[in-house]
């Protein structure tokens, strides 16, 4: 059965006039998604293509062309075909042709090329390549996050927040999630507005850490509104902040002072007990 129908489309090949002359297909890109293709992800393009409603055209084949940056995600056929004088759903007379590329985590920021193809009755000798223009621009950015300080006496924890990257960022929050290392006092997240690049500020926790390695939460909002996650760690040490424990504000002079008090309550207990005693066997001897 399958033999008998690419017999039947050869011959409707071998047997369509040359039709190049009379069908004028318009290929163009009518969207983006996102607008600025990032680095390392993907991004959604829609191409549309006029002059299919033309039965002159007959067998319409169309070719994405993979180049630098950009490779054809797994599930997008890299050619497809329609026939001419085909009418698209709600009769549209336009070919609407979806594709998902991967960007190359090296991509440089500004516009790169990408190459569609299309060519008539498999003829591929007469196709015609367009090139369009994806913008590319990296939009995220990075944070360092540090621990500032910690006190036993206050179980206060202070992360220092450093937006390293050339982004600006919006709608920051920042947790400490549930982990063995550390309990938190209180809520776990944190919410810290914007911070420009290069900026910085800090987080406080009330929190019990152990030593070892805290796993902390970032969530901000790129330029493009896109909303963004990270995942950092800060080492603690309990030794590194031994000092901030509670210690006795008992100065040595106030020791000396409490042992010379009790002295002499001592005294003072041992000589009324003499006293009533002696007087006690005086009248006693009476």
């Amino acid at each position: 059965m399958n033999s008998i129908k690419l017999l039947i489309f050869f011959a409707f090949l071998l047997f369509l006039p040359n039709s190049s002359a009379m069908c004028t297909l318009t290929p163009s890109l009518i969207n983006q998604d996102p607008v600025f293709a990032i680095p390392g992800e993907t991004v959604k393009v829609l191409f549309q293509i006029t002059g299919v409603e033309n039965p002159e055209c007959g067998v319409i084949s169309l070719e994405l062309m993979e180049n630098y940056p950009f490779s054809l995600e797994s599930g997008y056929p890299k050619i497809q075909t329609i026939i001419g004088g085909t009418y698209q759903r709600d009769f549209n007379s336009f070919w609407i042709i979806p594709y998902k590329l991967r960007v190359d985590s090296n991509a440089l920021n500004g516009d790169q090329t990408i190459k569609l193809k299309t060519w008539l009755n498999g003829d591929s000798q007469l196709a015609k390549v367009i090139n369009f223009n994806l913008s590319i621009e990296e939009v995220r950015t990075d944070f360092e996050i540090t621990l500032d300080s910690y006190s036993f006496s206050t179980n206060k924890l202070v992360l220092g927040i450093l937006n390293i990257g050339e982004k600006n960022a919006e709608s920051i929050t920042v947790e400490i999630p549930e982990q063995q290392t550390v309990l938190i006092e209180g809520g776990h997240i944190k919410i810290l507005g914007a911070l420009d690049s290069n900026e910085d500020t800090t987080a406080t926790f009330d929190a019990v850490p152990n030593s070892g390695n805290i796993k902390i939460n970032l969530n901000y909002n790129d330029e493009t509104g896109e909303r963004r996650f990270l995942t950092k760690e800060v080492l603690f040490s309990e030794l590194a902040f031994e000092n901030t424990r509670k210690k006795s504000t008992i100065s040595l002079g106030q020791i000396i002072l409490w042992l010379v008090v009790i002295g002499i309550v001592i005294y003072l207990f041992i000589s009324r007990r003499k006293k009533a005693h002696h007087q006690a066997m005086q009248k006693f001897n009476r």
